[in-house]
């Protein structure tokens, strides 16, 4: 019989007139300007350049869309194998659709939001839940509150409605602690599950759903305080590796999702990011180095460690426009990663979308 949780990998160019006009102006505003500043220049210079970097990775997003809406997802063995196995993954459109929200004035962004929102809402489930795997992967699966909790995310951004029913469902889906489990529903009926056991980052994207319907949950909000206070955010979660992951996550919850009791631990948070970051500005591979840009940005943070980030992810863009494929999440039992070149890109276009509007 094979292994379940293996069977987890098998299952042109639009420019935007306002785009132009904006760097336009700006290289006319530093040439009457003259000489200025160093660090100014390099600023505006960066700005500059993300534009046209933002561009580029919309064009490719936009050309790896599947035909339904979705973006493929790579699944590879995270023990050394270099086979990769492409599956239809609900949390890579989700994902693309939130960053994309943040480039609102570009006609290519809306055309891949509007086929990834209508792909989305065509994989629902019985009250408006999602499993991990889309229509595209005939592997049947539980639904999720993770992959619930950032779709719904994503739509709200896009205008749509968080129905109530959803949030009661979500609701019934915790432990005897109030925490969220990952798998929605009776565990009796769970099907092909790797893990029972609680994710934080999966509890931050269940507060950022609350969050937007102005809901708050304490018992969950006292747990991410404990696993912040007391480093374990540093290790990883059960289904993301990356500390950079938790820390994203966080940043949205309390930024976007407007989840203020998470404020206490802000500082803690901004520092660890921080203190993380490599000399060239990265933060190792390039999707980890879009969370960690991100994040600083999402907790108000201006200053040299975030003009490094944002240049290391303009010197990282690929000829195609695109960003390099890297690990989002993985497997709970099964040495497996998952990851997706159109999610990479549109974190790197959140970033820069978002440095180019911070005042």
């Amino acid at each position: 019989m094979p292994n379940p949780y293996f069977r987890r990998c098998m299952a042109g160019r639009i420019w935007s007139a306002t785009l132009c006009l904006a760097v336009f102006s700006m290289c006319n505003c530093l040439s009457a300007a003259g000489p200025a500043k160093a660090d100014r220049s390099s600023v505006d210079e960066s700005r500059i350049q993300a534009a046209f970097a933002i561009q580029n990775g919309l064009d490719f997003i936009a050309a790896s869309q599947t035909a339904p809406g979705g973006f493929i997802t790579d699944c590879w063995r995270s023990d050394g194998a270099e086979q990769r196995t492409q599956v239809d993954a609900i949390f890579s459109a989700a994902q693309v659709l939130y960053s994309l929200s943040f480039v609102p004035d570009s006609a290519s962004a809306h055309g891949t939001e509007e086929r990834a929102a209508g792909y989305l809402l065509a994989q629902q489930r019985f009250g408006g839940v999602w499993a991990y795997y889309g229509q595209g992967t005939e592997i049947d699966i539980s639904p999720d509150v993770d992959d619930t909790s950032v779709s719904w995310a994503a739509l709200q951004r896009a205008g749509a409605t968080i129905s109530p029913v959803v949030l009661e469902i979500l609701r019934g889906s915790r432990n005897e602690r109030g925490l969220f489990n990952t798998w929605i529903g009776d565990p009796a009926k769970w099907i092909n599950i790797d893990s029972r056991d609680i994710d934080t980052v999966v509890n931050l994207n269940a507060l950022l759903v609350f969050g937007l319907m102005h809901e708050k949950i304490d018992s969950v909000c006292k747990f991410e305080l404990e696993q912040i206070n007391n480093d374990g955010f540093r290790r990883g979660t059960v289904y993301y590796s990356s500390p950079l992951m938790f820390a994203h996550a966080f940043s949205r919850a309390y930024r976007e999702g407007d989840v203020t009791c998470l404020q206490s631990a802000v500082p803690k948070i901004r520092e660890a990011v921080l203190s993380m970051q490599n000399k060239d500005g990265s933060w190792g591979n390039d999707l980890e180095t879009a969370f960690g840009a991100v994040t600083l940005l999402n907790l108000g943070y201006h200053g040299e460690a975030l003009e490094r980030a944002i240049k290391a992810i303009l010197a990282r863009q690929s000829s195609d426009g695109g960003w390099a494929l890297a690990p989002a999440y993985r497997g709970a039992v099964a040495p497996l990663n998952y990851g997706s070149r159109a999610v990479t890109t549109a974190v790197c276009i959140e970033a820069l979308a978002k440095y180019r509007a911070q005042k």
